[in-house]
């Protein structure tokens, strides 16, 4: 038996695994709306729906709205519908943001939809591996008290788990987020880049990088991110940690190292693999008050 009916805004990664996603699990989906008509049409053709650059041709015509367009667009979209007509009362209309709040769908709250946020916390890296990567996945809903109510039904059809943050947290929420995904990319980056320079190329050195990235993530699945930690700040070895330092001759990648290191120190300390003495030590030499050990 089929669930509400749907309309997806915006037919990039997010937008094309929720719609797979909400299909499978029975959702009817009633059309697919793009700023492009061949985006539209690619995605709308796997449903057989209409594929359509006037979100409100579709979304009049569907109980729930799923705007998954960049954030930058989100409010832009809203009063678009609005005006053309396709929000009404009793519709219920989410954005899937981690950093904008429900108050970008305010053109739909005021003509009587219930507007909230449901964001997966999940990177998509490409839409055919995507699907993959939604079941068991956390979302994290704001909003009107009916839609957080819709929003933890459709995250519990997906399989997934939800919690409910303030539209004032989400800067936070999403900024953490970005520090663990994206920022973690970076951080990869940075390691093979630096692999590279002894005769590595970026694939040997990904590869060779990958057990170590991934004995890390398994540590901290189960034993948490304070007991995961090894290496030199958790041993209080001074000697490694200087030596590092004077390897790294850019700058700004010296400075880098440095801030981690300085964090780590205190989540050493929590852990107790150093005590106070040795923590202002680690400090002194990562911060370049102690060029080098005595």
């Amino acid at each position: 038996m089929h669930k509400q009916t749907v309309v997806i805004v915006g037919a990039g990664k997010v937008g094309s695994v929720l719609a797979k996603a909400l299909d499978t699990r029975g959702y009817q989906l009633v059309g697919i709306a793009s700023n492009t008509a061949q985006s539209a049409d690619n995605l709308a053709k796997q449903f057989g729906v209409p594929g359509v650059t006037k979100a409100a041709d579709v979304t009049q015509y569907a109980k729930i709205v799923l705007i998954a367009t960049p954030d930058r667009r989100i409010g832009q979209v809203a009063q678009q519908i609005a005006q053309d007509g396709g929000f009404k009362a009793g519709q219920f209309v989410l954005h899937t943001s981690g950093g904008v709040s429900a108050e970008a769908l305010s053109p739909a709250r005021d003509l009587g939809a219930f507007t909230g946020c449901m964001h997966p916390l999940q990177s998509f890296a490409n839409r055919e591996s995507a699907i993959d990567t939604i079941v068991g996945i956390y979302f994290a809903l704001s909003g009107h008290e009916q839609a957080v109510g819709l929003a933890e039904k459709i995250v519990g059809d997906l399989g997934g788990q939800s919690f409910t943050i303030s539209d004032k947290d989400r800067p936070l929420y999403h900024g953490a987020a970005c520090i663990v995904s994206n920022y973690f990319v970076s951080l990869m980056h940075w390691a093979t880049q630096i692999y590279g320079t002894f005769g590595l190329s970026p694939q040997q050195a990904s590869a060779a990088l990958m057990p170590l990235v991934q004995g890390t993530v398994s540590n901290i699945q189960h034993l948490g991110p304070i007991q995961a930690l090894t290496g030199p700040v958790s041993r209080g070895d001074g000697s490694t940690i200087t030596a590092h330092l004077a390897a790294l001759e850019n700058r700004n990648e010296h400075k880098l190292y440095a801030e981690l290191g300085l964090y780590t120190v205190g989540v050493a300390l929590k852990k107790g693999t150093i005590d106070e003495q040795q923590a202002i030590m680690l400090r002194d030499i990562l911060s370049g008050r102690m060029g080098r050990l005595a």
